[in-house]
């Protein structure tokens, strides 16, 4: 007991500290029981634990009691176990003297964690083993910490590799340093051939000059910015190409310095599809000075129908209109039906000027768009029509309150035509009935004028709203054959369609304007 007592008091010297720096093995034991960050335990020669810490229990869950006497496998995974890692360690530690590992240990609990182990063979004064130290780390969070650094230097790399432009980076002496797959795909070069080279490597040699003194501006004030803004930027390929190009420029802090990171883009297709478009607007720009001098070539054009084509008309009206009152009685029956004819054709043809006059300025007249009532628009169409022929009767079906957006003279054009048109082919019917109204699709407002006259072969269709195309002779139904390609060119100025529907019992005309 003596003995005991006088080794437990004995006490270890600290070299070079003076005796009142000596420290006693008591107070190393409690100094190694009172650690807390870190599990210190002792094992025997078997693997038995006899030494735990109070960090041994913070990390691994046991109480003192609990785990001593039992073998340090209980441990690890049970995989490790089988595999016979235990053993293997405190082999290694014995050859090497000491040895530091890292794996997955076990908990009381049975939950898993991340050690940092190193373990030490304790030897007794003849070289023989007495046990083996363990210090033990929880390295998880560490671990996942690298993990995640791992997984996203991975997902930069990846995205630095395959980014749709070229990535090169350069030091502030102008090295490259680092390059991506699309660098050798603009370029034609393998990246071997670019480490470690100057970035003016891959500029045309009369930009090197310049590209010099640029770059050591950027890195006296670097920033990400757009390098040569406003300028035409060129790369050189390595078959001594030029490639337009935009380049962006970011800093980057590294252990070596500031670096630039260079984004650049080939702009080669950009470059095409703006002088494609240079090209088309000053193709546009002749093509409107055409339009200019076609269109001032039909005002003239109408001025001279207007005034000079009609005058032989009137002409030709007048003095056979002259001869019927003036020389009736000295012309047979046939003469004067011919001088009735010549009448006709004239009032026909002057009818034929007035509304191709019409259909021309259409294409011309500038769309005022306004609030426009279609309804009373409508009703004042009908009124005029029954004051034309008073002695009909036709029932008007007009929807009240329909409202919409376009031009008003133009519509009153549409409307009135549309309806003319419809009491000119319900002429034959003892009950004529026009209507005039609206329904709803997907797509906004459908007008639409109905009626129940002679209606029309809907294989012909398309036809309808060509000039001078006709489904019905003269004969049966006047008209020039311009009334409807006049709603067509209406609805066509107010960005709508038009589509008509026609069989036996009647017609219906439908349009669509754009502002529905």
């Amino acid at each position: 007991m003596a003995d005991k007592k006088q080794q437990d008091q004995e006490s270890v010297v600290i070299p070079g500290a003076g005796a009142k720096a000596a420290v006693s093995d008591e107070q190393l034991r409690s100094m190694v029981q009172n650690v807390t960050n870190h599990a210190l335990y002792i094992i025997d020669p078997e693997g038995r634990i006899i030494s735990w810490n109070a960090g041994a229990e913070r990390i691994i869950g046991y109480r003192a009691d609990e785990i001593m006497g039992r073998h340090f496998s209980i441990l690890f995974p049970k995989e490790d176990i089988r595999a016979g890692t235990p053993q293997r360690e405190l082999k290694r530690a014995l050859a090497h003297g000491r040895i530091e590992v890292e794996g997955w240990r076990v908990r009381k609990d049975g939950s898993r964690y991340w050690a940092n182990v190193t373990s030490i063979p304790l030897l007794d004064e003849q070289g023989g083993v007495t046990g083996f130290g363990k210090i033990v780390r929880d390295a998880t969070e560490q671990r996942n910490h690298d993990e995640q650094l791992h997984k996203s230097r991975n997902m930069f790399e990846r995205l630095f590799e395959h980014a749709p432009d070229a990535v090169v980076v350069v030091d502030n002496r102008g090295t490259i340093r680092k390059v991506n797959l699309q660098v050798e795909t603009i370029f034609g070069y393998q990246r071997d051939e670019l480490i470690g080279h100057r970035v003016e490597k891959l500029i045309p040699a009369r930009f090197h000059t310049i590209h010099r003194q640029h770059r050591k501006t950027y890195f006296a004030d670097p920033r990400t910015r757009k390098m040569g803004a406003g300028l035409d930027l060129y790369g050189r390929t390595r078959n001594g190409d030029e490639v337009p190009v935009d380049i962006m420029l970011s800093p980057v802090e590294t252990e070596n310095g500031t670096w630039a990171f260079a984004v650049i883009r080939d702009v080669t297709q950009r470059k095409q599809d703006e002088r494609a478009i240079t090209e088309l607007n000053d193709l546009l720009k002749r093509q409107v000075g055409q339009l200019a001098a076609t269109n001032r070539e039909l005002e003239a054009f109408s001025y001279s129908v207007s005034h000079d084509l009609r005058a032989p008309l009137r002409a030709l009206d007048g003095i056979s209109l002259a001869l019927l009152e003036d020389y009736a009685e000295k012309l047979d029956k046939t003469g004067r039906d011919f001088l009735h004819r010549i009448r006709s054709a004239a009032q026909a043809m002057g009818e034929l000027i007035d509304h191709l006059l019409t259909l021309s300025r259409l294409a011309r007249t500038e769309l005022l768009i306004e609030r426009v009532d279609l309804s009373e628009m409508a009703h004042q169409v009908a009124e005029e029509l029954r004051q034309q022929d008073p002695g009909r009767t036709v029932e008007f079906v007009i929807t009240p309150d329909m409202i919409d957006s376009g031009d008003s003279n133009l519509l009153r054009v549409a409307i009135t035509n549309l309806l003319g048109n419809a009491w000119k082919f319900t002429s034959k019917k003892d009950t004529a009935r026009i209507e005039f109204g609206v329904q709803q699709d997907q797509e906004g407002k459908i007008y639409f004028v109905r009626d129940n006259g002679a209606g029309f072969n809907q294989a012909y269709a398309e036809n309808l709203f060509k000039p001078f195309q006709r489904l019905h002779a003269v004969g049966e139904f006047p008209g020039t054959g311009i009334g409807l390609a006049t709603v067509h060119r209406v609805i066509s100025r107010h960005g709508g369609s038009i589509w008509a529907e026609g069989g036996d019992q009647g017609a219906t005309f439908y349009f669509r304007l754009a502002a529905a």
